[in-house]
C-alpha cells in the first residue's frame, strides 16, 4: 500500500501534488465551515422565533386587562353605552382608554398572530381557547351596552363587570402569561440544545482537525521526499561535477518537473564533459603549435647567422655594433620567451619585431627598409604574443628577399571599435591567384602548411581561439606588385596571463 501511495506521487507533477495537499485540507475544512455556519444560523433563526413570539405576546400580558376593565368600569359608572367613551385617552393613573368593541377584535387578531408564531405547539391551542373566551367577553360587554339602552339599573350591570367581564380578562391575562411562560420554556430547552450541539460541533471539529492534519502531514511528507530526494541528488552531483568528476549520473523514479531537471542535468554533465575534454585536446593542440612557433622562431640559421654578424663585427672592432646585434638579439628572444605568457602588449609586440627587423636590417641593409606605425593609444591593448612577428618574417623571406633592388616593409596598427586592426604590407615578389588562394586555404587550416603557411596559420589559428572565428589573418596579394597581411584581433585590456 505504502510502495503503491509512492508510485502515485511520483507520477503527479509538483502541482498537481500540491494542489492535492491543498484540496485535502481545503475540501473538509469547507465543510466543516458549512456544518458550522447551518448550526448557528438554525440556532439563531430559533431564537429569533421564541423571541418575537414572547416579545409580541408581551405587548397585550398586562395591557388588555387593564385597559378593557378600567374602560368597562367608567362606562358603566357613568352609564353611558361604551360608544361614549374617550378612546384612546389616558387618564390620571396612566390607564389608557379603549373601546371594548375594536380592542377585543385588536386582541382576536393577535392571537391569529400568536398561533402562527408560536414554538411550542401547545401554545397553538391556547390561543384557540383564548379566542373563545375573547368571545364570551365581547358578549358580556355587548350585554351591558344593552342594557345601558333599556335603563337597567346600575347594581345589575355592576354586577356584570364584577362577575363576568373581570372573571375573563383575568381568565385571558393568564393564558397570554401561560402562553409567554411555554415559550420561556422553550427558550431554555433551545439553549440547552445549543449547548449540546456546541459541545458535538467542537468534537467534531476537533475531530477533523486532527485527521486533516495527520493526512495532510503525511501527503506533505511524500510530496517534500519527492522533491528534496531528487534536488539533494542533483546538489551532490553538482559537488562531483565542482570537482572535475563529469561522470557522476543521478536517476529519479519521478514523472515531474524534477524529473526533466533532473534529465536536463545529466544531459549539461555529460555535455561539459565532452567540452571539457575538447578544450583539453585543443589547449593541448593549442600549446603545442605555439611550442613549434616558438621553436619556428628560434630559427637556428637564424641564430647562427646572426652570431656570425657578431663574430666578424668583433673581429672588425666594431664594438658599438656589436653591442647593438648582442642588445636587439637579446630583447628579441626575451619577448619570444615572454616567461611563458600567452599575452603581451602592443608595445611588446612593437618592440619585439623592431629587434627583429633592426637585425634583419643590419644583414640586408641593402635590400631592406622598413617602418613601422602604430598607433601608441593602443600600446597597453593585450595581444597573443608572436602575432606581427611571423607576417613581418614572411614578408621578408618571401617578399623582398625575392625581389630585385630595395624593398620596403610597413607595419601599421590602430583600433577600429573593438577591433585592433594590424597590417603588414610589402613591396616585394608578391603572388599570383593561384598560390594566392593556396596559402589561404593552408592558414585557414583546410591544407597542411608547408615552409610558407606554418606561421600563418599558426597566428590565424590562436586569433580565432581566443577571439573568435571572424578574427585572424587576411591576406591580399598582386604578383610583382606587393603583398598586404591584416590581422585583425579583439581590442582588451587586463587580461589574465597565463
Amino acid at each position: 500500500m505504502k510502495e503503491q501511495k509512492k508510485r502515485f506521487m511520483h507520477k503527479l507533477s509538483l502541482n498537481k501534488r500540491l494542489a492535492l495537499v491543498t484540496l485535502l485540507i481545503l475540501i473538509p475544512m469547507i465543510t466543516l465551515v458549512g456544518y458550522l455556519l447551518y448550526l448557528l444560523n438554525d440556532t439563531n433563526q430559533a431564537f429569533g422565533n421564541v423571541t418575537e413570539s414572547i416579545t409580541y405576546a408581551n405587548n397585550y400580558s398586562t395591557e388588555f386587562r387593564e385597559r378593557m376593565d378600567y374602560s368597562m368600569y367608567l362606562a358603566v359608572i357613568r352609564g353611558e353605552p361604551v360608544s361614549m367613551l374617550e378612546e384612546g385617552r389616558v387618564t390620571v393613573n396612566g390607564v389608557k382608554i379603549v373601546n371594548p368593541y375594536s380592542y377585543i377584535e385588536e386582541l382576536d387578531q393577535a392571537f391569529d398572530i400568536m398561533e402562527e408564531i408560536a414554538t411550542v405547539s401547545s401554545n397553538k391551542n391556547l390561543a384557540t381557547r383564548m379566542q373563545r373566551t375573547l368571545n364570551s367577553l365581547s358578549r358580556k360587554v355587548k350585554e351591558i351596552d344593552e342594557n345601558m339602552d333599556k335603563s337597567v339599573n346600575y347594581d345589575e350591570n355592576l354586577a356584570i363587570l364584577r362577575g363576568d367581564i373581570y372573571g375573563l380578562t383575568e381568565i385571558i391575562e393568564g393564558g397570554i402569561q401561560d402562553y409567554i411562560s411555554a415559550e420561556n420554556a422553550h427558550f431554555s430547552i433551545i439553549r440547552d440544545e445549543m449547548v449540546e450541539q456546541c459541545r458535538t460541533a467542537f468534537q467534531i471539529c476537533f475531530l477533523i482537525v486532527v485527521a486533516v492534519s495527520f493526512f495532510a502531514w503525511m501527503l506533505s511528507m511524500m510530496a517534500s521526499r519527492s522533491v528534496t530526494r531528487p534536488i539533494r541528488q542533483l546538489c551532490d552531483m553538482a559537488k562531483l561535477l565542482a570537482k572535475g568528476d563529469f561522470s557522476a549520473r543521478t536517476d529519479t523514479e519521478a514523472e515531474d518537473e524534477i524529473a526533466v531537471l533532473t534529465t536536463s542535468f545529466n544531459d549539461m554533465a555529460g555535455k561539459i564533459g565532452n567540452l571539457v575534454e575538447n578544450i583539453k585536446t585543443e589547449q593541448a593542440n593549442l600549446r603545442m603549435t605555439e611550442t613549434k612557433l616558438m621553436q619556428a622562431q628560434i630559427n637556428p640559421h637564424f641564430l647562427y647567422n646572426t652570431l656570425d654578424t657578431i663574430m666578424w663585427l668583433a673581429e672588425a672592432k666594431q664594438t658599438e655594433d656589436v653591442v647593438s646585434m648582442v642588445t636587439w638579439l637579446s630583447d628579441f628572444f626575451r619577448t619570444t620567451l615572454s616567461k611563458g605568457q600567452d599575452y603581451i602588449t602592443v608595445e611588446e609586440e612593437k618592440n619585439h619585431i623592431d629587434s627583429y627587423l633592426k637585425i634583419q636590417h643590419f644583414r640586408y641593409q641593402d635590400i631592406l627598409e622598413y617602418e613601422i606605425d602604430i598607433e601608441e593609444e593602443i600600446y597597453d591593448y593585450m595581444i597573443p604574443k608572436l602575432t606581427l612577428q611571423p607576417l613581418v618574417e614572411n614578408a621578408l623571406y618571401h617578399g623582398i628577399k625575392l625581389k630585385r633592388g630595395m624593398g620596403k616593409i610597413l607595419i601599421q596598427g590602430f583600433q577600429k571599435g573593438e577591433r585592433l586592426i594590424f597590417r603588414v604590407i610589402d613591396n616585394g615578389k608578391g603572388m599570383d591567384e593561384k598560390t594566392l588562394n593556396e596559402l589561404r586555404k593552408r592558414i585557414a587550416g583546410l591544407e597542411s602548411a608547408s615552409d610558407g603557411g606554418f606561421g600563418l596559420s599558426n597566428v590565424n589559428q590562436r586569433l580565432q581561439y581566443y577571439f573568435g572565428e571572424e578574427y585572424g589573418v587576411f591576406l591580399e596579394s598582386e604578383e610583382n606588385v606587393g603583398t598586404e597581411a591584416t590581422i585583425i584581433t579583439g581590442a582588451k585590456k587586463n587580461i589574465t596571463l597565463s
